[in-house]
C-alpha cells in the first residue's frame, strides 16, 4: 500500500526546470532514496514534500491527506504534514539534555505528560541511549548524536520521515554501523522513510528501492540490486560506478548496435592459462590484498578495469582476462 504518492511533480526556478514531471510512490513501512547528483532536483524535490517549497504543478498526499495538489489550490503547511526530519548536522538544542531533546516537540504538541515519558523511554531503548540520557548533545559522538535525532523523529510517530544526508557526516565504519540500525528501526516501529543523498553507498545501505534522478526526472526506479546490476544505459552505470566499462570495439562478441559494454568487476576473471573467445590481455597497475581478496586495477588498451582476485599479481604484470558472454551488458 502506497504511503506516500507523487503526482507530475514540476519546479522551475526562473528559466531552469529542477524538476519535470515526476510521479512517485512511496509503500508503506518502506525506504525510499533519492540519489543523484548535484543539481539533479533530489532536494528540491524532499523540500516540497517536506512543505519547504511549493511546486509549480502536481499532487502529493499521503493516505488519504492531500499535502499538496496545484490544480484545486491546496497547500497544507509544514506543521500539519506531521514529517520527521533527521539532518545531517543533527539539529539538535545544544541547551537540552538527550532526554529533553527527544521530549521537546512532543511538549509543543501539548501530548500529556505520562505520555511523553513512555514515548521517550522507549525510543531511547531503541537507539541504545537509555544510558546517556541525562547528557548533553556536547557530550555525545557523532553517531551517538545522530541517534538522538532519530530517536526524536520515531517519538512523534509521523506520517513518514525525511533523511537528509543522515550518514554524511560519520565515519566509514560507523557509517555502515548506523545505516544498518536505521532499516532496523524503520523496520521495528513500522515507519516509512525518504533519503536524499549523493552517496550510493549510503543509498545501498538504507533503500529498499532508488530513485535515480537527473536534470529533473527519475531516470530509473528500482531496489538497489536492480539498479546495480542492471543500469538503464551508460550514464546510470557510471553514476553508480556499477562496472568495468569499456568501448565495445574492444571485446569479442559484443552486439554491433553497442558503443559501449559494462562487465560487472566480479565478472572479471584472470584466466588460468591463454584461452580463446572471452578473452583479453591486460597489464596490472595494482594489486592491493582487502577484505579477504586482492582488488585488481589493470590497464586495456589505455582503459582502466578493477576486479577481485584469490592471488596477488605484480605492477607491469601482463595478465589475460576472461568473462562469461552473459556477463556483458550493453549500452547502445
Amino acid at each position: 500500500m502506497s504511503q506516500l504518492s507523487l503526482r507530475n511533480i514540476a519546479k522551475q526556478f526562473g528559466n531552469t526546470a529542477v524538476l519535470r514531471d515526476i510521479s512517485l510512490d512511496v509503500e508503506a513501512g518502506s525506504i525510499l532514496t533519492l540519489l543523484g547528483p548535484s543539481g539533479c532536483g533530489k532536494t528540491t524535490l524532499l523540500r516540497i514534500i517536506a512543505g519547504l517549497e511549493q511546486p509549480d504543478s502536481g499532487r502529493i498526499s499521503a493516505a488519504e491527506r492531500v499535502f499538496v495538489d496545484c490544480a484545486q489550490g491546496i497547500v497544507l503547511p509544514p506543521q500539519q504534514r506531521r514529517l520527521g526530519f533527521v539532518f545531517q548536522d543533527y539539529g539538535l538544542w545544544p541547551h537540552l539534555s538527550v532526554r529533553g531533546n527527544i521530549a521537546f516537540p512532543l511538549k509543543m504538541a501539548k501530548m500529556p505528560a505520562g505520555e511523553i515519558r513512555a514515548r521517550v523511554a522507549e525510543v531511547l531503548k531503541a537507539v541504545q541511549l537509555s544510558a546517556h540520557a541525562d547528557k548533553r548533545p556536547e557530550q555525545l559522538s557523532g553517531g551517538q548524536k545522530q541517534r538522538v535525532s532519530i530517536a526524536r523523529a520515531l517519538a512523534a510517530r509521523p506520517t513518514l520521515i525525511l533523511f537528509d544526508e543522515p550518514l554524511s557526516n560519520l565515519d566509514a565504519n560507523l557509517r555502515e554501523e548506523l545505516g544498518q540500525e536505521i532499516r532496523n528501526l524503520a523496520r521495528h516501529f513500522g515507519q516509512t522513510c525518504i533519503n536524499v543523498t549523493h552517496d550510493r553507498r549510503e543509498a545501498q545501505l538504507l533503500s529498499d528501492r532508488i530513485a535515480l534522478m537527473k536534470d529533473g526526472v527519475c531516470h530509473q526506479l528500482g531496489t538497489p540490486e536492480t539498479l546495480f546490476r542492471a543500469p538503464v544505459d551508460e550514464w546510470a552505470a557510471r553514476f553508480l560506478d556499477a562496472g568495468n566499462i569499456l568501448p565495445a570495439s574492444l571485446l569479442p562478441g559484443c552486439s554491433k548496435d553497442a558503443t559501449h559494454v559494462m562487465i560487472p568487476r566480479s565478472a572479471l576473471l584472470p584466466a588460468r592459462s591463454d584461452t580463446s573467445g572471452n578473452s583479453i590481455r591486460a597489464r596490472v597497475l595494482s594489486s592491493l590484498f582487502i577484505d579477504d581478496r586482492y582488488e585488481v586495477t589493470a590497464d586495456i588498451q589505455g582503459h582502466t578495469v578493477k576486479l577481485y582476485a584469490t592471488q596477488q599479481f605484480h605492477p607491469g604484470q601482463d595478465i589475460t582476462l576472461t568473462w562469461a558472454g552473459d556477463a556483458l551488458l550493453h549500452f547502445p
